[in-house]
């Protein structure tokens, strides 16, 4: 089937925005913009097999491009569509399997024509008032996954979030969940049934839905200052077995994930912390086998300094802490790892609006990963050993009442 251009591509996003926002009482239109710069060191095999400090990478790019809308049908719906636009030449690969013995039908790839990506990020519905229950809500469609720090992360640091940095959960999926409050301000909750494979796989590429997802998050503020949270959700990666149920699957996976998040916000110091917990079952292999189960376990601190007080500028300086284990997988495994980054920056909010909110961000951030060579795969980060990377970022947005 032929691919459609980016210019198609956006006539065809704009016919589905159009009629989304023309019957609301009030329609947003927002966007946010990140331009980047990047430098990356890295230590990289030679051809007699020493590892040698190389510039791999040393580019400009629209890193994201978030354009959306909001709208609001009646005091408790509203809903929210949101795109991703951002600078690729990636190809994709669609592969389709034979539901009978998971045998390969068919393999295709596409990917952009016009050095430009496009992904639907959020589409979505909320009702409030639906339930019974005070400040509890329900949203159906492509949302937020409610786990640990990815659902309210608005990156301080240029980096994604750890659950979402180390491919444990994914930041988007097309689900149901029911969203509340605790009352006099205590907390937080969400509890959902997601597809469990994020928002950039659709159609064939899903494990035909035969498993969902399972969250429940828990957040509670119990003094001025101080919240702690806890997220649980449980997940199965590919088919346990063919329609027939004869033939098993060797790589079906079954997930437990568990984040225990804490965040400190004293004066000008805002400390978060998470910990995060991934226990992978093999339920098809024999017990013998010594790939059958393994768990992989991580800690972030992130420690952030807000400078507007004492300076004539809004500065923020930024640091983080970052460990993250899976190196209980066997020694074959290419996914195999141990890695510390450690990041430190500074952000300068300027150009506020007329409610005094800045509207453009410049980000400054160093970032240096050292990986474990006696726990990591040989070809884990494509044979990487040791990185560092400068990062120079411009964010800009806007919001407007249509």
């Amino acid at each position: 089937m032929k691919q459609l251009s980016l210019m198609q591509k956006l006539v065809c996003m704009g016919l589905l925005i159009i009629p989304f926002g023309l019957n609301g009482l009030e329609t947003k239109l927002s966007g946010e913009f990140w331009g980047r710069w990047l430098s990356e060191i890295a230590k990289r095999k030679d051809s007699n097999g020493n590892y040698e400090d190389k510039l791999v990478n040393n580019y400009f790019s629209l890193e994201r491009g978030y354009l959306g809308l909001e709208t609001k049908f009646i005091d408790q719906v509203k809903g929210r569509f949101t795109v991703d636009v951002f600078t690729t030449d990636k190809t994709y690969e669609y592969q389709t399997y034979s539901l009978e013995d998971s045998t390969l039908i068919s393999s295709s790839k596409s990917g952009s024509i016009d050095g430009v990506g496009l992904k639907i990020k959020y589409a979505y519905v909320d009702f409030g008032g639906l339930i019974p229950i005070k400040d509890l809500s329900l949203t159906a469609g492509m949302q937020k996954v409610y786990f640990g720090s990815i659902y309210d992360w608005n990156y301080t640091l240029v980096s994604k979030a750890p659950s979402d940095e180390h491919k444990v959960v994914n930041s988007a999926d097309l689900g149901i969940t029911v969203n509340g409050y605790l009352p006099s301000g205590y907390g937080e909750y969400a509890f959902g049934i997601y597809n469990g494979e994020g928002y950039k796989k659709v159609g064939t590429n899903l494990k035909d839905n035969t498993d969902f997802a399972y969250l429940g998050n828990l957040r509670i503020t119990p003094i001025t200052g101080l919240t702690v949270g806890g997220s649980y959700m449980y997940n199965t990666v590919g088919r346990d077995k063919d329609l027939n149920g004869e033939v098993t699957n060797p790589s079906y996976e079954k997930q437990q994930l568990m984040d225990i998040y804490t965040c400190l916000a004293y004066g000008p110091v805002n400390l978060i912390s998470e910990c995060i917990i991934k226990k992978v079952d093999y339920p098809n292999l024999s017990d013998s086998n010594n790939t059958k189960e393994y768990t992989a376990r991580g800690i972030s601190i992130f420690p952030i300094l807000n400078l507007k007080d004492f300076v004539k500028y809004d500065l923020q300086l930024v640091g983080g802490y970052d460990i993250w284990d899976e190196s209980d997988r066997i020694e074959t495994d290419k996914a195999r790892n141990k890695v510390i980054a450690s990041t430190i920056g500074v952000n300068y909010n300027f150009m506020p609006d007329e409610t005094y909110t800045p509207v453009m961000q410049l980000q400054l951030n160093y970032i240096d990963k050292n990986y474990d060579e006696d726990k990591s795969h040989s070809d884990y980060a494509n044979g990487r050993r040791d990185s560092s990377q400068i990062i120079l970022q411009l964010k800009w947005k806007f919001a407007n009442i249509l």
